[in-house]
């Protein structure tokens, strides 16, 4: 690595942070991302757009803290410009520097409509922010959730400090029905807003000026937690005291619905003063540390197939241009414990021609995971002229992904023939080689399908049944997906429907006697001319059914011998089957097979012949 602008290498003068709290070598998916800056992101110039300019033109103003994450077949990017929250957008591509949404309209050159915007029921200067955005939707009641740094007046929070300058930071939420959309704003309440409480997240008043509180909130969503699972809102808190370095601390709340009703975690769960913290080590000074004990200023990423959680960080003695670096650290257990990564710092001034230049500050780092194109993608903003630090741009740093196993392609069962309108079954089933939840999509051949119906567990065997309106061929396809990856479509499976056999006409005697062969005749049409595949008939004896296969004409007489061993009322009952496996309606034909006269005479006479018989041996007895 080259030297920072503090003029020594900072891979060798930071020890290994792992040392202090853990043995594994591995990080999330078994490897640890090895990130790769590739410049700054623009946009088509509103005036000459074959070229690209500064997304956010020069009279955007300070610009940063961003939030960055995938919805609809786009990248989106919340970010503050003077304490407002706006967006940009790119498609979900391989290629993503250029040509990203304008932050402003391209006519008037005016900003677009903040998404959030200061305010509150507190009027005063405090109000006027609503710094680091972060934004959820909650899988479960859909609803948009945008979170953002606010400075309530201190009156509302500590009526002793009532006049005193400066804030206690708190954390608001702001909601949507809709997704986040460039000039459309969240509705703003208010009402949902999350305050310091512990000693470690209070602000304080240092020489008569507020200072600390909750700021930087990023939202997670834990599957396995909770009825359903929870919002895990991750935040730092801001504690110090006169004439101290700024303490910034790292910890969570959890929220099933997201906006009400917090859990605080009551201790920090990442507190670089604390000697077996990861980032320990950045606090001391040099040359063991960069002696920083400010800005940690964290973004948060849930993994639900690594199974943790990714943070990255900007480190640095708040606003100097120059000190920042970006540090990464992984937690397996969801955010209570924290494993660095073994090249920490990951990012730091000058590192790389790309990355940010020397004079360069970061703030507020954000990770992307991206399953489609196999990378994590991480945003940062930078001061682009050091004699303009707060005219900052939004740099990008690519890092690979283990691959993501799609789940296998599915195995789809049902029958492959039917009458039109009637419903049918069809069973589908897949496995993830992961373990993950699994959607399914039935394109049932009639320009009709199922869009994506899950999530259903790995292996398990689904049901979806369907009906055809039409006489014809039809290919049903199948395919499934994970939270990530789509598998390749199911081989087709060809579904014949068509109109059913008439029911046979059954030729024969209704009347008859026991070990006598009878013949029968049966006859069936079928209403499209297709030759009949095979009758199926019982006699109603208790015997199997008797499968007399074809192909027969349509109208062909077929005839079939059989023996009634006992006496009894029957019923023959016989269905007709189509060459493309359609069986029609069933007929039948009572039949009567009465005790044989014949017979009881003959076993009469017998008895008589051995009569004397038996009289001669009763005189002997007497």
């Amino acid at each position: 690595m080259v030297p920072n602008s503090l003029g020594y290498n900072v891979k060798t003068t930071i020890k290994n942070e792992q040392e202090s709290i853990s043995s594994s070598n591995e990080g999330p998916l078994g490897e640890w991302p090895d990130f790769t800056p590739i410049g700054f992101i623009t946009a088509p110039h509103p005036d000459y757009p074959e070229y690209q300019t500064h997304l956010y033109g020069d009279w955007g103003g300070i610009v940063g803290e961003e939030f960055i994450f995938l919805q609809d077949n786009m990248i989106k990017l919340l970010y503050h410009s003077y304490h407002e929250t706006y967006m940009t957008n790119h498609p979900h591509q391989e290629e993503v520097l250029n040509d990203w949404a304008l932050g402003y309209d391209p006519e008037t050159k005016i900003k677009y409509t903040p998404l959030v915007k200061p305010g509150g029921p507190n009027p005063g200067p405090a109000w006027e922010h609503t710094d680091t955005p972060g934004y959820i939707q909650h899988p479960i009641t859909g609803e948009h959730l945008l979170y953002n740094t606010v400075r309530p007046g201190t009156k509302y929070l500590h009526p002793e400090w009532e006049g005193l300058p400066g804030w206690e930071g708190a954390i608001q939420v702001s909601t949507s029905e809709t997704p986040p959309t460039i000039g459309v704003p969240f509705e703003q309440t208010y009402e949902n807003i999350l305050i310091a409480e512990y000693w470690w997240e209070q602000g304080w008043n240092q020489n008569g000026v507020i200072k600390g509180g909750l700021s930087e909130p990023t939202p997670v969503w834990i599957p396995h937690l909770g009825t359903n699972g929870i919002v895990r809102l991750f935040y730092r808190g801001l504690h110090g005291s006169p004439s101290s370095y700024w303490n910034w601390r790292i910890s969570y709340a959890d929220s099933e619905d997201g906006k009400t009703d917090w859990t605080k975690n009551p201790i920090p769960t990442f507190d670089p003063s604390d000697p077996n913290n990861p980032a320990y080590q950045w606090t001391l000074p040099y040359p063991e540390g960069f002696s920083f004990r400010g800005a940690w200023q964290a973004h948060c990423t849930g993994d639900v197939r690594a199974d943790g959680v990714h943070m990255v960080l900007c480190v640095s003695n708040q606003n100097y241009a120059g000190f920042g670096h970006i540090a990464y650290y992984w937690s397996p257990d969801w955010g209570d414990t924290w494993i660095g990564h073994p090249d920490n710092p990951i990012i730091a001034p000058g590192q790389f021609p790309e990355g940010v230049p020397p004079e360069g500050f970061q703030r507020t780092p954000t990770l992307l995971i991206d399953e489609k194109y196999e990378r994590y993608i991480l945003a940062y903003n930078a001061g682009h002229d050091i004699n303009q630090k707060w005219k900052r741009r939004t740099y990008l740093a690519i890092a690979s992904r283990p691959f993501n196993p799609s789940p296998d392609i599915p195995i789809l069962t049902g029958p492959n023939s039917g009458i039109r309108g009637r419903t049918y079954p069809y069973n589908a089933s897949s496995t993830d080689p992961d373990g993950e939840n699994i959607y399914y999509w039935f394109d049932w051949g009639d320009d009709t399908n199922t869009g994506w119906i899950g999530p259903f567990s790995s292996g398990k065997t689904i049901i979806e049944s369907h009906a055809w309106d039409e006489i014809g061929e039809y290919n049903i396809k199948i395919k499934a997906k994970d939270e990530y990856n789509e598998s390749e479509w199911s081989e087709p499976f060809t579904v014949i429907i068509s109109n059913p056999p008439k029911a046979p006409d059954i030729n024969g005697q209704n009347k008859g006697s026991p070990g006598i062969s009878y013949e029968f005749g049966f006859t069936s049409t079928d209403p499209d001319g297709e030759d009949i595949g095979e009758y199926i008939i019982n006699w109603g004896d208790g015997n199997p059914d008797n499968i007399i296969m074809g192909p027969f004409s349509s109208g062909e007489e077929v005839k079939v011998s059989h023996i009634w061993n006992i006496k009894g009322k029957f019923i023959i009952t016989a269905k007709a089957k189509d060459i493309n496996g359609v069986i029609g309606p069933e007929a039948t034909l009572p039949i009567n097979i009465p005790r044989n006269k014949t017979n009881i005479n003959y076993y009469l006479l017998k008895f008589l012949d051995i009569l004397p018989i038996l009289q001669r041996m009763l005189l002997l007895l007497n």
